[in-house]
């Protein structure tokens, strides 16, 4: 997501909200717990379609390679976050967001419930550190909010706009907390779109940095893909599970670009039986290959994959020259 010339102009500046408008209208929307007036202003800034009728129908998901709405990404975390700071009373706010319709009010939603557990983690951290320089695991937010739960509502969203936010907040909540939040994962593997959004939100190299837990990253994976290899076949038009085996390639290439133990768990994954979880093994190499991975290493598991590869059909039992009966029908 991109800023538009609202941004350009410094009306909003990144990571912080100097609109008094804007923050008026968010202490009197905490008040209420309504967000529609503070939508309403943030609607020209959005860098959404403008509105019909009062209100933003739901758009369709166009699919992963269409263009996108230059969303304004730095307005939304400015405005979560100013949220954020009211505390507990905004939880209300929060809520109200979450069950909107709007994909802004989504976005925003997803920013704010970044902040709120970034908030929560330097409380926990300052808390144990006062206590015994232990920092404990934070996990719930300010109200009683759970964070991680609540944008992993966010992620079944079939808009790519939305989910676009969501990883971004995901990204903002992994930064903040560290490898303790990539256990906690396991609890999206177990839905297609949540898992697409929870490795989308891990493969990012700047991010990834700052991580050690190679284990639990292999383990995230690990589910993503069992999910999809195991799916019913009454799943396959499902957006979620395309969804999934569409990005898992170019995930796993950036995952193992930081932990050598991916490559391992891709070279196990060439067994795979069904053929659409081969394909997702064979992408993936594809995309080592275009990668810093040498030759020897992509080749390698190529091999690997070549080697189970099923045997083909008897040419003995292929009826040559069968006519197409369905033809010209109408």
């Amino acid at each position: 997501m991109a800023d538009t010339s609202d941004q350009r102009r410094g009306a909003t500046p990144p990571g912080a909200l100097r609109n008094p408008k804007i923050d008026a209208a968010i202490e009197r929307a905490v008040q209420l717990g309504d967000p529609a007036e503070l939508l309403a202003l943030l609607d020209r800034s959005s860098g959404l379609p403008a509105r019909r009728g009062g209100g933003r129908a739901p758009g369709p998901d166009l699919g992963p390679n269409a263009p996108l709405p230059r969303v304004n990404l730095d307005l939304a975390r400015a405005v979560g976050a100013a949220i954020a700071d009211r505390g507990a009373p905004a939880e209300r706010l929060v809520r109200a967001l979450c069950s909107s319709a709007e994909e802004y009010a989504l976005i925003v939603a997803a920013q704010a419930l970044a902040a709120i557990a970034a908030i929560a983690t330097k409380d926990a951290q300052a808390e144990g550190a006062a206590r015994s320089g232990r920092p404990p695991r934070a996990r719930g937010g300010r109200g009683g909010l759970d964070p991680l739960g609540e944008l992993g509502q966010l992620a079944e969203d079939p808009r790519r706009v939305v989910r676009d936010g969501v990883v971004a907040a995901l990204r903002a909540v992994i930064a903040a907390r560290g490898d303790a939040v990539v256990g906690e994962l396991s609890s999206w593997t177990d839905g297609y779109l949540q898992a697409y959004v929870a490795l989308e939100a891990l493969a990012e190299r700047t991010l990834l940095t700052g991580l050690s837990a190679g284990a639990e990253v292999v383990a995230r994976l690990e589910e993503a893909f069992a999910i999809s290899d195991r799916s019913p076949r009454a799943d396959e038009r499902l957006q979620g599970l395309r969804l999934l085996r569409q990005g898992m390639p170019a995930q796993i290439a950036t995952l193992a670009g930081r932990f050598p133990e991916v490559v391992r768990w891709l070279e196990e994954k060439a067994q795979a039986e069904r053929p659409e979880s081969r394909d997702v093994v064979a992408q993936a190499i594809a995309a080592l290959r275009k990668g810093s991975f040498s030759d020897a290493e992509t080749d390698r598991l190529a091999a690997a994959l070549s080697a189970t590869a099923p045997p083909p059909r008897d040419p003995s039992r292929i009826v040559q020259g069968t006519r197409k009966r369905s033809k010209g029908r109408r």
